[in-house]
């Protein structure tokens, strides 16, 4: 071999191990030094249309970064399309396609943050990432659906069934962006359920992938073994920070969605549902993780590692199996007619919007019972020898709840035994309050009996002793005197 030869050798090699070092760190770096890019104007997960305008306007505009208006949704909010990147190949993002999964769409204003930051440690990953790639992206594609914190555009239509007839304005954007770019590569952004496992296991999926068919038969072309190829490279990195929680989501064939057409069309779409993760309510925990992926995604695209990559691996990703409840109470006893019965019980924590839908309060009901042996909770307690008893009302009626503010709930009320407290007048029109006990209009009519799909409120004892208190789905511990409840209910 001649001397200009091994030179050339040595110069691939010395730019292979380079890449493949960068990549290793890359992950690592990125989790290590998130706060820097974090964008805290947003911090909340039920943040409006106005408030992203608003950080977007802030941002300051270049030859690298650029922010056009993509259109209007029905009720005539502005739509934003944005570039970073200069580079040959074309890909494309897009969130909040249902207004209320906003996790990816706070990562996208964080990736905004990075490329616009000047840490050094990152230069090479921006200028690799800008010179090969142009990444165009759709921050809040239901803008109406967003302000009500809803799946749905204002006409109550799922955009994600509207890539066929493309009869809504926020699916024409959408549609007329594929058609201007071809993207090579497409990141579809979304929240799933916080109650699927990865697999039949007990740990919750987190991130749930998927490269989705393009046809009933599920066949796999080059643009379909691509996404497979790069999600396999991001299940690799991602495994670092939540290993064993990472699925795949099911790849039947939906002939209407876009991601199963992105992929028809020519694009090498990737799937990202963010999950659950234990007490990540506000998901900005997810929110840090779809950053990296999001990173590491295009880096790998510019430097074309995702080739090295084997669909073997993809293939072994466990599919998303729905066997979580919030709380899981095992081995309970319940007494009907004198007889005696061992059961468990599944309580979910449902999220529900306030008024203005920028906040929320929880909604604890009784989702199953019986034999749940197969299923997990993110809090899990083996009730052996408790014995359930039916949810108890405080004897004691106040005047209205300034009054009920001003005792201390957990020591009077709780450890007692009673989930619920009478009051004179309520004057409010929440159905929730913040105080750690259900709330009752005097004289009004409550069922109190433990039942499917119902509130869960009862109490649990041991030998009489009184253990636990439930209020809406949630426990008081009374030997520790440790409070879970998050907040009551009011009934009116």
């Amino acid at each position: 071999m001649n001397t200009k030869a091994v030179f050339l050798t040595i110069l691939i090699s010395i730019t292979i191990f380079g890449v493949v070092v960068a990549q290793n760190n890359l992950s690592q770096m990125l989790y290590d030094q998130y706060p820097q890019f974090k964008e805290n104007e947003i911090i909340e997960k039920r943040f409006s249309h106005e408030e992203l305008m608003d950080v977007l306007e802030k941002i300051h505009k270049s030859d690298l970064i650029k922010i056009v208006n993509a259109g209007h949704s029905i009720e005539e909010r502005e739509i934003k399309l944005i570039r970073i990147g200069t580079g040959q190949i074309n890909v494309l993002a897009w969130s909040q396609m249902h207004g209320d999964e906003s996790t990816a769409t706070m990562a996208l204003l964080d990736l905004i943050k990075f490329f616009a930051s000047d840490n050094t440690e990152f230069s090479d990953v921006r200028n690799l990432i800008t010179e090969k790639v142009s990444f165009y992206f759709i921050p809040m594609l239901n803008p109406d659906g967003t302000e009500n914190f809803t799946r749905r555009n204002d006409m109550d239509i799922d955009i994600n069934r509207d890539a066929l007839r493309l009869q809504f304005p926020e699916s024409q954007i959408l549609k007329a962006v594929q058609d201007s770019l071809k993207p090579a590569f497409a990141f579809n952004l979304h929240d799933q359920s916080t109650r699927y496992t990865v697999g039949n296991s007990y740990k919750a999926a987190t991130i749930s992938f998927l490269a989705p068919a393009f046809n009933y038969k599920k066949d796999i072309n080059d643009v379909r073994e691509n996404a497979m190829k790069l999600i396999a490279y991001l299940k690799k990195e991602l495994d670092h920070f939540i290993p064993g929680h990472i699925a795949k989501y099911s790849d039947d064939f939906e002939p209407r969605a876009f991601g199963d057409n992105f992929v028809k069309w020519g694009s090498s779409l990737i799937l990202i549902e963010s999950g659950g993760w234990k007490n990540n309510y506000e998901k900005q925990f997810l929110r840090k993780i779809n950053f990296i992926a999001l990173v590491s995604g295009l880096y790998s695209i510019a430097s074309g590692s995702y080739n090295n990559e084997s669909i073997e691996d993809y293939n072994a990703i466990p599919e998303n199996k729905e066997k979580l409840f919030d709380l899981l109470l095992r081995n309970v006893t319940v007494f009907n007619n004198g007889k005696e019965y061992l059961i468990d019980i599944g309580i979910n924590q449902n999220e529900e919007g306030t008024s203005d839908s920028r906040d929320f309060y929880f909604d604890g009901v009784i989702e199953d019972v019986g034999d749940l042996s197969t299923f997990y909770g993110y809090d899990e307690i083996d009730c052996k020898g408790m014995k359930l008893e039916q949810a108890k009302i405080y004897p004691e009626t106040f005047k209205n709840i300034d009054d009920l503010k001003a005792i201390d709930i957990p020591k009077k009320i709780l450890s007692k035994g009673y989930s619920f407290v009478k009051v004179d007048s309520i004057n409010t029109e929440d159905k929730f309050t913040l105080l750690p006990v259900n709330i009752i209009e005097n004289n009004s009519d409550i069922k109190m009996e433990f039942k499917l799909d119902e509130p869960a409120n009862f109490i649990l004892t041991e030998n009489d002793e009184l253990i636990f208190t439930c209020v809406n789905g949630f426990l008081y511990d009374v030997r520790s005197q440790k409070n879970y409840i998050k907040n009551g209910r009011i009934f009116k």
